[in-house]
């Protein structure tokens, strides 16, 4: 078969566009995966709240997986969960536990970073909901906490 000049080009032209297509693509989805995972994280331990009054109240014990500073845990309650850091002393940090990206819950901890980091597409966020990695653009939620004695409350209304 005999190939003339004008289906030469007409062909090459094709086989360009499907690979600048192919190119395009995958730079896009690029964003959206994490071939590898998150990195140098845990999976959060996970708490049970008891949510009254758009207020959940955990007893934070000795035995609590929150009891030390430099801790986070995954708070489940009732109608989702929420993500707690407790960086110091009397000092709780509460954060929507939905990633922004694309709402999958994030339930892992880069202790080394102190960041909650997102197990679909690697968004890392600080302990006040603040993005540090994408590909999540806005930040997580933030709650007001209070501790007294042994029970921290948090405010999600």
């Amino acid at each position: 078969m005999k190939i003339t000049r004008r289906d030469f080009f007409v062909k090459s032209a094709q086989g360009i566009a499907i690979i600048s297509l192919s190119e395009l693509f995958s730079s896009i989805f690029e964003g959206c995966t994490n071939v590898n995972g998150p990195q140098n994280t845990d999976t959060l331990p996970t708490i049970q709240g008891t949510l009254s009054n758009g207020k959940i109240v955990l007893t934070i014990e000795s035995s609590s997986p929150l009891a030390k500073a430099d801790s986070a845990a995954l708070v489940n309650y009732q109608s989702g969960s929420i993500l707690v850091d407790h960086p110091s002393g009397n000092t709780f940090n509460a954060l929507s536990s939905i990633c922004t990206h694309q709402s999958c819950t994030i339930d892992s901890f880069d202790s080394g970073k102190n960041q909650f980091v997102c197990p679909c597409h690697g968004s890392r966020f600080d302990e006040n909901g603040k993005v540090v990695q994408g590909p999540a653009g806005s930040p997580l939620k933030q709650y007001t906490t209070q501790f007294s004695g042994d029970k921290l409350t948090i405010n999600i209304s």
